[in-house]
């Protein structure tokens, strides 16, 4: 029998596992919530205007990576230059940040504050047992690497903004392996700008060449999918997956499409959807101990307004990171891209942080604009006549929530996931880890090989 898998959730995860797996003459189904593809990556447009879930620029240190992506697109795709900055008490910082930025840009007074607050915190971090890295948490994490002067004044209200959750309930694995690195370790890549062979850290990785689609960076995941069809396999669209039963030699996916109940047999499944919800659709159901640690993961939702008007260069910069706004990043998206908006067009767009029971996650976008433009207008960006229309993307699943009791839970999940003959998981919100989009796309390549490998 021909081996055909079902991949659900039509993300960069699983769009590039059904690629790899075509190429590999693997007939393959993807099942997708959305009507669009690319999830977290994807792009949405209406009457000509582009938005992404964020602003997001493709770079990576695997050449193999970018020139795979690359030869998605005929006419080329050349790099565009982007630069970041973070808005601190009222000076334009250059991010990510560094020791330089600490101690010259933020102020001579601040940044002697800062430097003796690190130098106090690699003291005592010495004296700590080893031991007590297992519950480390963002404060223990940033005390250590930049002291409390930078933990209290940037790190700690800037962490609470993004994830309205504690520092001192969250785990240190919220912050991503390649932003791990010290205030010296920050200065000597600055210096020298040499790569380590232990992984890229964030500085390293935001010196790479960063390449944007004409029209949206949904754009890498649409033509993937034409790869995808070209290939043979199928993309079913507005498909909410309800139930997989394992049977003895194949597994059966149902969901609904079109208010039809459907269902669509395969040899295995690879979900990319998030994980606690992915548990509680196995038919026969995981123990309550299984579903119980399903309800104590979480995943911070996404909100993204974009306000449409004739102002253009409105920052001097492709984004802006924020304190002490109501939004905690904002973006020029003709900085990316002016084919993102009609000509003499471009859209303000704006990243509000909310839990799903959060009052932003159900305001409207009128509400959302009246929350946020006061503090637009008094930073000096826009002023309410200046927008002529509005513009909402959001998602409840953008970024996973590491509290202090995480890990414990994750790996009930996943051992529950194990346990099942046909079925894996992958990618972001499948596997429960924060991920840019090279990353997710070299682990399905990767994952596409051993799967065929043990079919």
């Amino acid at each position: 029998m021909d081996k055909d898998i079902i991949i659900l959730g039509a993300g960069i995860s699983g769009l590039s596992l059904a690629w790899k797996l075509g190429i590999q003459g693997i007939q393959v189904d993807v099942l997708e919530s959305n009507s669009f593809v690319g999830g977290l990556a994807g792009t949405v447009r209406e009457d000509g205007y582009c938005l992404d879930f964020g602003p997001h620029s493709f770079f990576s240190e695997d050449e193999k990576i970018v020139d795979t992506v690359l030869s998605l697109f005929d006419k080329g795709l050349g790099p565009r230059p982007r630069e970041v900055k973070f808005y601190y008490n009222g000076k334009y910082l250059d991010y990510p940040l560094t020791s330089v930025n600490v101690l010259f840009q933020m102020g001579i007074t601040s940044g002697l504050r800062s430097g003796l607050s690190f130098l106090k915190g690699k003291i005592i971090s010495r004296k700590h047992n080893p031991s007590e890295k297992e519950e480390e948490t963002v404060e223990d994490w940033a005390i250590a690497n930049f002291g409390e002067h930078l933990y209290q004044t940037f790190f700690k209200p800037y962490t609470e903004q993004f994830w309205k959750v504690s520092c001192r309930e969250l785990s240190s694995h919220s912050i991503p392996t390649h932003t791990r690195m010290s205030f010296a370790n920050t200065c000597r890549l600055l210096l020298h700008r040499r790569f380590t062979k232990d992984g890229s850290s964030l500085i390293e990785r935001e010196m790479l060449p960063t390449y944007y689609p004409k029209t949206g960076f949904g754009e890498i995941a649409e033509r993937i999918a034409k790869e995808i069809t070209k290939n043979g396999g199928n993309i079913h669209l507005d498909c909410q997956v309800t139930e997989i039963s394992e049977l003895s030699n194949k597994v059966c996916v149902y969901y609904k499409q079109n208010g039809q109940q459907k269902e669509i047999e395969g040899s295995y499944v690879v979900s990319t959807i998030p994980l606690h919800l992915l548990v509680k659709m196995l038919n026969p159901s995981p123990g309550p101990e299984v579903l119980l640690s399903a309800e104590k993961l979480d995943y911070r939702a996404l909100i993204v307004l974009g306000m449409i008007t004739e102002k253009q260069d409105i920052l001097d910069c492709n984004y802006i990171y924020v304190l002490n706004r109501p939004y905690n990043r904002i973006t020029e998206m003709n900085k990316f891209s002016p084919y993102t908006s009609p000509p003499t067009d471009n859209i303000i767009a704006v990243e509000i942080p909310t839990l799903k029971e959060g009052a932003a996650w159900t305001a409207s976008k009128e509400e959302l604009f009246d929350m946020c433009i006061g503090s637009l207008s008094e930073d000096g960006f826009l002023e309410p006549g200046d927008v002529k229309k509005l513009f909402l993307v959001k998602t409840p699943y953008a970024y996973p929530v590491y509290r202090k009791d995480y890990k414990v839970h994750l790996d009930r999940l996943l051992s529950c996931i194990q346990q099942q003959e046909r079925l894996a998981t992958l990618g972001r919100t499948g596997e429960f880890i924060y991920m840019d989009a090279d990353v997710c796309m070299k682990r399905a390549f990767d994952f596409a090989d051993d799967l065929k490998k043990n079919l």
